[in-house]
């Protein structure tokens, strides 16, 4: 008998990613929102994609109805074996901790904390639900195929390729957290059906400086650099993975390879579209 499983922001960049992946593996029946015209009851196995992510300041609305409200019709109007959240280890932004039992804060009089809040609040609803089957699973920055390019590294590579130079605004000594798509895509059915824990994350565990990133690109693709005099460093707390490789033994692949081999991909799509 096959295994249901529905993604909810089957569009998106992780949840088209997923619904191949999904795809692929034996015994698995795929429900997408953009397969059908109304959801049915019985959902199975939900992946909860939806998510309004780099536009958010112009969005705000349908950020919270994205992150908060989407959840809550789901919760009222179907049920399932297990629900996983899909937020953001920008919740720890400015904490003293990436772990995920650490208490989180925001600033609600700021604009740029508006979509942690969005996704804190879209967690609380989530943990509030009784069955230990409704997880939250906080994925760091994912590196991937993305089309448009969109977040930091893509957008970097597109302009490598583009113009031969790279403007970077913010300091090389920023770090952050990044996590392939493949990992991502790997883990989250693992993580939906035989998880012990409410909260992860999704993440590689160590952090990645701009100036590793810029490196990497500048090497591969033969850019020059420019850093934004007085570029403002942006840093985040260590994430933690513990739970991941005590549950599944996970091993992420380091960010320099996963950098590398984004700039030959999108340079080899460059390529077939003759720029």
């Amino acid at each position: 008998m096959s295994i249901l499983c529905t993604v909810l922001g089957s569009r998106g960049y992780v949840g088209s990613h997923l619904v191949r992946h999904v795809q692929s593996l034996p015994g698995m029946d795929v429900l997408t929102d953009a397969s059908v015209s109304a959801l049915p009851h019985d959902l199975g196995h939900v992946f909860f994609c939806i998510g309004v992510t780099t536009d958010f300041k112009s969005r705000l609305h349908d950020t919270m109805r994205a992150h908060v409200g989407k959840v809550m019709d789901v919760f009222e109007s179907h049920a399932f074996n297990s629900f996983t959240y899909l937020s953001s280890t920008r919740v720890y932004e400015r904490g003293a901790s990436g772990d995920e039992a650490a208490t989180l804060s925001a600033d609600p009089a700021n604009v740029q904390d508006y979509y942690k809040i969005s996704k804190i609040a879209g967690e609380a609803v989530c943990l509030a639900h009784p069955s230990i089957n409704v997880r939250v699973v906080r994925l760091s920055n994912v590196l991937g195929m993305e089309l448009p390019p969109l977040t930091f590294v893509p957008s970097v590579i597109r302009d490598a390729l583009t113009t031969g130079k790279i403007a970077l605004e913010t300091a090389l000594d920023s770090a952050k957290d990044y996590i392939s798509m493949e990992d991502v895509v790997r883990l989250l059915p693992k993580v939906a059906m035989s998880g012990r824990q409410r909260v992860y994350n999704l993440a590689s565990g160590c952090q990645t400086t701009h100036g590793e990133i810029m490196t990497a690109i500048c090497a591969t693709l033969g850019a020059s650099l420019d850093v934004k005099e007085g570029a403002l460093r942006s840093h985040f707390p260590e994430v933690s993975i513990a739970h991941l490789r005590e549950e599944f033994d996970f091993q992420p692949l380091p960010a320099g390879q996963l950098v590398r081999e984004l700039c030959v991909r999108y340079r080899a799509q460059a390529s077939c579209q003759g720029e």
